[in-house]
């Protein structure tokens, strides 16, 4: 017969921490918040099914678990206490095995190194509940290298080369300890979603995955002698990543963008893709995301960065009011979960509205792949008739459907057509460009570099240690 060592008229009141600070891994421990907000559970079962049970009490303030008592029962379950509290059941009965008054309980699966089962998942470590309106709140409480083992298959094909791997493993070890997600008032240091960074516990690891973090073991990029601060990654960037402040407005040193010539030497799935949207669409999604515009009759590109890059996108109503969107925006503003539709990077191009109308003195992109010339002066071109010609410095001109337009010069605004009311973004890459290429890192691991050179070409004058 299993131990049972507190019956429900003995209830235990302890001291817990309920708020830590967040972005800051304590003592080599990472608090996962695996649900919280409007996730929290009525009730939360855990099983462990290869160790001996659990033991109940609290963590400290330096993430220590302080144990109160324990039972031998392996499949128990935390619920809300009536009044107050939380209580621990045998899972599928009313047998109380513990009860507190605390809002908050900590729970350690007892072995040496126990897994144990939540929600379909397999964790390492222990958990910690929090009262949360009606429910519970469930933190995962995990060493970092387990954590790291936990995100790395879900960020990265189990079975990519060792090198990106391990450059993976880095990015992730040093996010978790330096992000700016404000999640202190939470009480965990990061969230378990794409928001953060993927993180589903052990049941995707395998021995490749587990070697990386093991043979990356408390690696961290650092810059100018200090952690790194959101170390971000992206899917693919399509041909070129982008500077941090293009992307969310502040000037990051170690984030700066470049042109990327690894990703078209691997093989990338959806690498290049399209999205079509009608006017109606676009009116619709634009009011429902908030914004103040009326009824959307045209779209265009409005600006770009060195990179090539969209910075700027401009929607005009037909009232002739304009909406122009900066930086992420330029693809956020597209996304719509009702139509199912997304700009999927920051690289793409926009048809079937009045065409790309980009300010004088900036770049002129040639061959659709970022190919950049500061200037047109002296550029040849061919005719129709085969003949070769220098054009000139000064303002040059196309024909377009609507006339002559200028591209050089004092002003390079194109017009090309009129609105057609149905338009097309057409473009490459997954991500918001910045950081590192995760598919990038893969095409260079298959070129042979390792990961610190992965990780030195995608982060700008980064060290390693």
């Amino acid at each position: 017969m299993k131990k049972l060592l507190l019956t429900t008229l003995l209830v235990v009141t302890f001291f817990a921490l309920t708020a830590v600070s967040a972005s800051a891994v304590v003592n080599g421990t990472v608090k996962v918040g695996l649900r919280y907000g409007s996730s929290v559970l009525s009730s939360a079962n855990l099983e462990n099914a290869v160790g001996e049970g659990y033991e109940f009490g609290y963590f400290d303030e330096d993430r220590c678990f302080e144990a109160l008592d324990w039972t031998e029962e392996t499949a128990i379950t935390m619920s809300p206490r009536e009044g107050g509290g939380i209580q621990v059941t045998v899972t599928g009965t009313d047998e109380v095995l513990f009860e507190t008054e605390e809002d908050t309980l900590g729970v350690l699966p007892q072995d040496r190194s126990p897994i144990t089962w939540f929600k379909g998942y397999k964790y390492c470590g222990g958990f910690e509940y929090t009262r949360s309106g009606s429910g519970l709140q469930v933190v995962n409480v995990v060493d970092l290298e387990d954590y790291v083992k936990g995100v790395l298959p879900y960020e990265m094909g189990p079975g990519w080369p060792s090198a990106a791997l391990e450059a993976q493993a880095v990015c992730a070890r040093t996010y978790v300890q330096g992000h700016s997600k404000h999640l202190k008032d939470c009480g965990f240091d990061v969230c378990a979603a794409t928001c953060c960074q993927v993180y589903n516990g052990t049941n995707g690891a395998t021995a490749v995955t587990d070697d990386a973090v093991d043979a990356t073991a408390g690696e961290c990029l650092y810059y100018d002698g200090e952690l790194v601060m959101n170390a971000v990654y992206h899917s693919s960037d399509g041909g070129a990543t982008e500077d941090a402040v293009n992307v969310w407005g502040t000037e990051v040193p170690y984030l700066k963008g470049k042109e990327d010539p690894f990703e078209a030497e691997t093989n990338i799935p959806n690498y290049s893709w399209t999205v079509t949207y009608t006017a109606e669409e676009l009116t619709w999604v634009l009011q429902n995301s908030g914004y103040n515009i009326g009824t959307v009759q045209d779209v265009y590109i409005s600006g770009r960065t060195d990179q090539g890059n969209v910075s700027r996108v401009t929607f005009v109503d037909t009232a002739g009011k304009e909406l122009t969107v900066r930086g992420e925006a330029c693809r956020m503003a597209f996304y719509s979960s009702t139509y199912g539709k997304n700009v999927r990077s920051m690289r793409f191009e926009i048809t079937g509205g009045s065409g790309e109308q980009t300010s004088a003195g900036g770049a002129y992109y040639v061959n659709g792949a970022g190919t950049k010339l500061s200037t047109l002066a002296g550029v040849s071109v061919i005719s129709g008739g085969g003949t070769v010609t220098t054009l000139p410095a000064g303002e040059l001109y196309v024909l377009t459907s609507s006339g002559k337009a200028v591209i050089g010069g004092k002003s390079s605004k194109v017009t090309s057509s009129k609105a057609s009311g149905i338009f097309v973004i057409t473009g490459t890459g997954s991500g918001h460009n910045v950081g590192m290429s995760q598919y990038g890192a893969k095409a260079m691991a298959e070129q042979g570099y390792t990961y610190d050179e992965i990780l030195e070409f995608y982060y700008t004058d980064i060290t390693i240690r």
